[in-house]
């Protein structure tokens, strides 16, 4: 039995409504689902307006397909679940299985398979909530966001532990926790690359290497062809005949007296 509506009802607590807050990485999000993520699931760029009136009911399909049935959480065991479903929504779903990977001592390649969910069966499942918890809010943490987020990361972190140890248990879910900040809490995403500022003397020897190689590229294609003797002797007669009208276009004409 899929235990995804009684996680999501927690995950969607979290994240809230609509945000456009300038230092969320995510930008603009509707019930947690950003722009991105919604012009991948439309296939096309979605509009602002498109993004401002997403549906509940869409957002729900997004979320079963992007992220519950992308981290296999079907398979996992009640609890950790929950860890991971809300982990994947906040930061994304192939981290979130790298770290609980990371925590059971599997392969870490982003999906729950057979190695996988045979180490979590041999977990003890309150440990590996305690790990899973732990190794999120040490990535929150290291992020340059959580001085402006930090407060809200780290009450939902606090909440999805010990919801997920009740979960675990098989007991009665704990009243609601720390009240969530408007709008949801912000998108925990690592900052995107630093592009490398690239000189003009640099662009211009990777132009020249770049040259160069087409050049080699083109020689070792088409070599054959270029040393056959009818080839050259063909070349020859066409230069002859080009060096020929060059001389009769530029011959001075002489005065008709």
């Amino acid at each position: 039995m899929s235990n995804f509506n009684d996680c999501h009802e927690i995950t969607a607590r979290w994240e809230g409504g609509w945000s456009d807050h300038k230092a969320d990485p995510g930008g603009k999000t509707m019930y947690g689902v950003t722009q991105a993520t919604l012009s991948a699931w439309l296939g096309r760029p979605a509009s602002d307006s498109e993004i401002r009136n997403l549906s509940k009911a869409t957002a729900l399909q997004i979320y079963r397909k992007n992220y519950w049935d992308r981290i296999g959480a079907d398979n996992l065991p009640p609890g950790v679940d929950l860890c991971v479903y809300d982990f994947g929504v906040n930061s994304g779903p192939s981290r979130a299985v790298k770290s609980l990977q990371a925590a059971v001592g599997a392969k870490a390649d982003g999906w729950v398979g057979k190695e996988t969910l045979k180490a979590i069966v041999i977990e003890d499942r309150r440990e590996l909530i305690n790990a899973l918890c732990d190794r999120r809010l040490a990535f929150l943490k290291s992020l340059p966001t959580w001085k402006t987020f930090g407060k809200g990361w780290g009450n939902r972190v606090a909440d999805i532990r010990k919801r997920a140890m009740a979960m675990a248990a098989g007991g009665v879910q704990p009243e609601m926790g720390p009240k969530v900040p408007e709008g949801g809490t912000a998108k925990a995403l690592p900052p995107p690359p630093v592009e490398k500022t690239i000189s003009t003397e640099q662009k211009v020897g990777a132009g020249s290497l770049v040259g160069a190689g087409a050049v080699l590229g083109f020689w070792r294609d088409y070599k054959d062809v270029l040393t056959d003797p009818a080839f050259i002797g063909v070349l020859l007669v066409l230069g002859a005949v080009a060096a020929f009208l060059l001389w009769r276009k530029a011959k001075p004409v002489e005065a008709v007296e």
